[in-house]
Formats: structure tokens, sequence, C-alpha cells
């Protein structure tokens, strides 16, 4: 891996970097920007339905075999593909997240929710560019360490969007607070600069440009007609459910349990930045030592666990130190889930873009799906109900997930998958 680091320096700072610009919008729109409205009387619902206008993310299986397409259309012409998606998409985030303070309480809710939806839709196809590096230029033994580097720069973009974000609004307000870290964008401009993208991944992938959308479609239901489609959503269901739910509306539970902005912003993001940033590394070293199915299970296990304790501050609401400690336990266990889960989904793709964004595009519309139902059994039900469901959800996958492996990875590869 030393040796690859050394020869994609520029392709590891570019995957970095975009996966720095995906945490600063994920948790920009799903953190600051719902924390923004729930400061200003918006209820726990309302800002659940607005968040639906971030559903791109659950349609990069649909996006995907048109950015590949492009790419292998285009990879021996003058026109460096690449470079001029990502460009065009990282102006399209700039602008898009610069705004985002400038919405309030007057503003319809249509208005925020199409702002949402394009920077969104921008950053998805942003991410497919990203994947499709990671498919094509590492190898499988190196997953797990790519991923947690991606990791990293996810957690450092979650940083700035969190924890930046608040603290410039609790000084200057929150337009200002939008606006400043939307600067960060331009540090994945100029990775993007100096990247080579003309590599030779075509040795790797050696496939020819989809023409048409039923061929694709046909790819991906043949897929789920081998493995499952039920086992399959079983297992992505236990991965994120309870991450989706916990940190979608954490802002709201930890304004509920009443500690403020500041305070807030201290616990979840620069604590959670070293804590996430150091669940990606374990995560990523846990990979290359342990069986995939291992690791896992212990992460819907730990989840679980996860579960029990927001059970817990629901039912005796801590004081702020021991909330600070709890909470950061979880963002440990779901920063090393996120990277569990990314290297799970690599490992069965067989360095296909597109089966690999259908998985991870089910998994956004999970998560997308959990932020409106979770709002629902918050106003209907409690919290305790809502953090029950969490823990049951991770039954299914701990049950069904070797099973699947065994079936998605030929026999002859598992031991050295280490599956």
């Amino acid at each position: 891996m030393r040796k690859n680091l050394n020869v994609n320096f520029a392709i590891i700072s570019y995957m970095f970097f975009s996966s720095l610009l995906s945490g600063l919008v994920l948790v920009g729109i799903g953190s600051s920007f719902s924390l923004m409205l729930s400061e200003r009387g918006i209820d726990v619902s309302s800002i659940a339905h607005i968040l639906l206008a971030t559903i791109p993310y659950s349609w990069k299986f649909a996006i995907s075999p048109f950015i590949k397409s492009l790419i292998l259309r285009y990879k021996s012409s003058k026109i460096n593909v690449i470079k001029a998606i990502a460009y065009t998409t990282q102006v399209l985030v700039f602008f898009g997240f610069s705004s985002l303070g400038f919405w309030n309480e007057k503003n319809n809710f249509l208005l925020g929710a199409f702002l949402i939806f394009f920077i969104v839709l921008a950053v998805s196809i942003h991410d497919i560019l990203r994947a499709h590096m990671k498919l094509v230029l590492f190898s499988e033994k190196d997953f797990g360490v790519v991923s947690a580097i991606e990791n990293t720069g996810f957690r450092l973009g979650m940083f700035i969007a969190g924890a930046c974000i608040v603290y410039i609004a609790n000084s200057v307000g929150w337009r200002v607070a939008f606006m400043v870290p939307a600067l960060a964008v331009w540090l994945v401009t100029i990775a993007t600069f100096f990247a080579n993208f003309k590599q030779k991944y075509e040795k790797i992938c050696p496939d020819e440009p989809i023409n048409f959308v039923k061929n694709y479609l046909k790819i991906g239901y043949n897929f789920f007609k081998t493995y499952g489609i039920i086992v399959i959503l079983c297992i992505i269901i236990s991965f994120k459910v309870t991450d989706s739910t916990i940190n979608g509306l954490k802002p709201m539970f930890i304004h509920f349990l009443g500690v403020n902005r500041i305070e807030f912003a201290n616990m979840v993001h620069l604590y959670g930045l070293i804590t996430m940033t150091l669940a990606g590394i374990i995560a990523g070293f846990a990979l290359s030592k342990l069986r995939l199915v291992t690791c896992i299970k212990c992460t819907f296990f730990a989840q679980a666990i996860v579960s029990l304790i927001f059970v817990y501050l629901v039912t005796y609401h801590e004081n702020v130190p021991t909330i600070t400690i709890l909470v950061n336990i979880a963002t440990f266990v779901f920063g090393f889930s996120g990277v569990v889960f990314r290297t799970f989904t690599a490992h069965i793709s067989n360095r296909d873009v597109n089966i690999y964004t259908i998985f991870l595009s089910i998994g956004s519309l999970i998560r997308i799906c959990s932020y409106s139902l979770a709002g629902f059994v918050v106003e209907h039900y409690s919290w305790n109900t809502l953090f029950v469901l969490c823990l049951i959800s991770n039954i299914p996958g701990y049950i069904f997930v070797y099973t699947f492996l065994k079936k998605a990875v030929p026999q002859g590869e598992i031991a050295n998958k280490k599956i």
C-alpha cells in the first residue's frame, strides 16, 4: 500500500478532498441546516420532510451508467471528461451551499427543497467519479485503507460543515456561517487540477460504454435475482437505519436534551472529528487483519449497543459531560460502520462502479426514508420507541450477512478477500 500511496499521491489527495466535499454537504444540510431551522421554530416532522430533497443520494444507481459511459467514451480524447465533470459539480456545490444561510422561515419550503436537491445532485455525481477511481486504480487488498483515507476526508468535511458553521453562526449569523465553509470546495478543485486521471485503468476496466438503460437495468436485475433482494435489503437496512436515524435527528435530539449550540458543536463535531478519524483508522486496520464478515457482525452488535445508549439518554437526561462521552461512543461506532460498509460494497461490486453505486444508492434511499419515518415516530410516539426500532434493525443483517457473502464471492476467492 505504501508504494501505491507514493505512486498515486495526487489521486489519493483528490479522493481525500472529494470525500471532504461529501462530508461538507451531508452534514451542512443534515445537521447545521437542520439546527438552523430547529432554532427558528420549525418542528421535527417538517425538517424531516425538507430533508427528503436529498433524494439524489439514492439516484446514484441511475446516474452512474451515464457517467461511466462518458468516462469510457472519451478516455482517449483530448478532453479530460473526469475533470470537466468534477469542475462543473464543484462550482454548483460552492454557489448552492453558500446560499443555504439565506433560507429562512419566511421562504416557502419548496424553494429550500429545490436548493437542497441541486446541491445533492451535484455532489452525488462527484461521488460517482471518486468511486470509479477507487475501484479501477487500487487493488482489492487496498480497499480498506483507501476507505479509511476517504473516511478521514469525509470526517474533516463534517467538522467544517458542523462545528465551524455553528461557531461562525454564533458570532456573526447563519448567512456568513454557510458562506465561509463553502470555500473548502476550492481545495477539491486544486486537488482535481493536479490529479492525473489519464492512467491505464482500462486494464482493470475494459467495459464498453452502456448505451441503453435497459442493459444496465438488466445487470442490476440479474445481480439481485442471483443473491436475493430481500437478503440484500436486510443487510443494508442493518447497516444504515441506526446510523442514519441517530445522525439525522441528532441536532433535534440534542436540542431536546437542552444542550446549547456551542456545546452541541463541541461534542458532535469538534470531539466527533477526532473520534471519527480514529474510528476510520481502526476500521481500516481491522479490515486488513480480520475477516470482513467478522467486522460486519461487530458493527451490527455495536450499533445495537448504541441504540440502548440513546434509550438511556432519553430516560435519564444526563449532564453535558456524560452526554458528550456517550454521543462520541456512538460517533466512533458509526465511523467504524461507514468504512466497513464501503469496503463491503467495494468487495461485492466486482470493480463495477454501477453495481457499487446501486448499493450506495439503496443505502442513501434507506437513510432518506429513515429521516421522514423517524420524524413521524418521534411526533406520534416517542424518542424511546425510535431507538428501540433502531436496535431491532440490526438483527436481520447479523443473521444473513455470512450467507450472502458466501454467494456473492466465489469460493476460490474467499481466502484472498478475507471474507
